[in-house]
């Protein structure tokens, strides 16, 4: 599958031009070991310099990933880079907003082709992250992580390439808000009960039912964050004193 290269100005970008078609060509998969650095130059024909400008250049891209003394190894989604969107330098009072509507719009669509396409394994992922959430709401904590992993969850059972590599963003973005929009065992508590009608209808493989269950969670979550993001009733009297 490794062949040699001849002589070239970019070797290196030769290189990583053939192990990034060999991951799009699926003979290498996320999670994959490389071969070490001595039989790469080997089955490249080239030299260690090369070959590591190539692993580097991959590294930045992510679409390699080191492991000190383990080896090289495909990233779990090759090439998508921590904040691609550029979403990190939004303001939160502008992130927020913004992606209630982004959401509001790419999630129930999810939600709809999860129900249509999600396996056996994909409904017990779910499920695990279900019971997780259930377990957090009896123990009256809060932990927005495992319903973040439940929507990561229904993303993959979607089987769509693209909406895997999007929503995985999404949802590492949605931490940020947590500064103005905190959630509580209540809120938990309700959000519970929307995502079990969103899984049971994913599970019965009601694609209609997924894409409403899910619209009114995320309608009933807007409106949950805008309820903390509204002023104070006495700030608001202050305000209208001065006034």
């Amino acid at each position: 599958m490794y062949r040699k290269i001849g002589n070239s100005e970019r070797l290196s970008h030769e290189v990583a031009d053939h192990i990034t078609m060999l991951i799009q060509d699926g003979q290498l998969k996320p999670g994959d070991r490389l071969p070490s650095e001595l039989e790469l130059t080997q089955l490249f024909g080239l030299s260690r310099p090369t070959i590591r400008e190539a692993i580097r250049f991959l590294v930045s891209r992510n679409v390699l990933k080191v492991v000190r003394g383990r080896g090289t190894f495909v990233t779990e989604n090759p090439g998508v880079e921590t904040d691609p969107l550029g979403l990190n330098a939004l303001a939160l009072e502008e992130l927020q907003p913004s992606l209630v509507e982004a959401r509001l719009m790419i999630e129930p669509g999810v939600a709809r082709l999860a129900a249509e396409n999600a396996g056996a394994e994909d409904i017990e992922a779910i499920e695990t992250h279900l019971a997780d959430m259930e377990q957090i709401v009896h123990e009256g904590k809060v932990s927005m992580s495992i319903e973040l992993e439940f929507h990561r969850s229904i993303a993959r059972a979607s089987k769509n390439a693209v909406i895997m590599r999007i929503i995985p963003i999404i949802m590492d973005s949605i931490i940020r808000t947590y500064a103005i929009t905190g959630r509580s065992s209540h809120d938990h508590s309700q959000a519970l009960e929307e995502h079990r009608h969103v899984f049971n209808a994913i599970r019965r493989g009601d694609p209609v039912g997924a894409e409403q269950a899910m619209r009114t969670h995320l309608e009933q979550s807007r409106t949950r964050s805008r309820a903390k993001m509204r002023p104070a009733p006495h700030t608001r009297a202050s305000v209208n004193k001065k006034l």
